[in-house]
């Protein structure tokens, strides 16, 4: 047997209010009775030579909670029906399929279910040999022994769910988001924490909203404590580098004003040295002046008495040797 379902749910999810149609294919692969053969030698249940197909949903509700590091979860039975039909067992080695229309008339709301709680459909489908009882005749039939069973488990998916899950996806878009321009590397793993956020991002997109709300349950009930010990701690070393740069920034406050307090008194002396140099440059100006002058007035000096020794010189001479000369010339004298 196999069962297909028209339109496919995709991720397995059916739309509440939505029709379906359940396809039940039969292959005979040995099965061989006929109408009017005991089911057992001597016994008082005859073979009708058809098969009854049944087709049963089952709704489940599904939750969980959890409590410090244990985790609970509970399930229980909200509501079942059966479909069934007749059809003549097919000749060995050949393929009958029967198709069986639902319309699921109600939400996980109408089943007293909370938007993160999630109903399972079960489906099933049955093949059973058609049988009667002697004494009651083939106008009373019922259910021999099975030959067939296969089943499915959909996800009743409604729009309470929609939106609780896409309200979901905001919150942790809220929490997570800022996380993208969060330092790295520190106390927090904020790859990991943007990854889980995508992931939720992505399932919704997709329109697989279990998928999502599983994401989202897994950081609501482990990794957002997880994420809230990491900030503590990255908030205690911040809260010490915080200190660490308050203290440095004193010191570079302690040094400003040193540096502050050397350049003031640098300027200080520097002004001193260029009104020093000022008055000593003046000073040398006029030094250098009065002795230019002197050596002026010496070299004019020099001059002046070595041009009246040398007249001096050349007088004297000429004095002395006109004394002689006229001496010898007057005689007598």
């Amino acid at each position: 047997m196999s069962l297909a379902v028209d339109p496919a749910p995709f991720h397995d999810q059916v739309h509440a209010l939505s029709n379906y149609t359940f396809r039940v294919s039969l292959a005979n692969a040995g099965v061989a009775v006929a109408s009017g053969e005991p089911v057992e030698p001597g016994s008082g249940l005859l073979y009708t030579g058809r098969l009854i197909v049944a087709l049963s949903l089952q709704w489940n509700g599904k939750g969980g909670y959890d409590f410090g590091h244990s985790t609970t979860g509970y399930n229980f039975k909200l509501d079942s029906t059966e479909l069934n039909t007749t059809i003549a067992l097919p000749p060995n080695g050949t393929d009958s399929d029967v198709s069986f229309n639902y319309t699921f008339q109600n939400d996980a709301y109408d089943y007293g279910m909370k938007p993160y709680e999630d109903v399972e459909v079960t489906v099933k489908a049955a093949a059973y040999i058609e049988v009667y009882e002697a004494a009651e005749g083939p106008d009373s039939p019922i259910k021999g022994p099975k030959v067939g069973e296969v089943y499915t488990i959909l996800k009743l998916l409604d729009e309470m769910k929609i939106a609780y899950v896409e309200g979901k996806l905001l919150n942790m878009a809220e929490e997570l988001g800022p996380l993208s321009s969060f330092p790295r590397p520190g106390q927090v793993n904020v790859d990991a924490y943007l990854e889980l956020l995508e992931a939720m991002n992505a399932s919704v997109r997709e329109g697989d909203y279990f998928s999502a709300l599983d994401t989202y349950q897994r950081y609501d009930e482990d990794r957002r404590a997880d994420l809230i010990g990491s900030l503590v701690r990255e908030a205690n070393m911040s809260s010490t580098r915080a200190l660490q740069i308050q203290e440095l920034e004193r010191q570079a406050s302690q040094l400003g004003a040193e540096i502050n307090r050397l350049v003031t008194l640098h300027e200080l002396e520097l002004e001193q040295l260029q009104t020093r140099y000022a008055a000593l440059s003046q000073t040398y100006q006029l030094k250098q002046a009065e002795l230019e002058e002197a050596k002026q007035s010496l070299t004019t000096a020099i001059t002046v008495v070595f041009l009246a020794s040398i007249a001096f010189f050349f007088l004297g001479r000429r004095s002395t040797s006109g004394g002689i000369l006229g001496h010898r010339g007057v005689p007598g004298g």
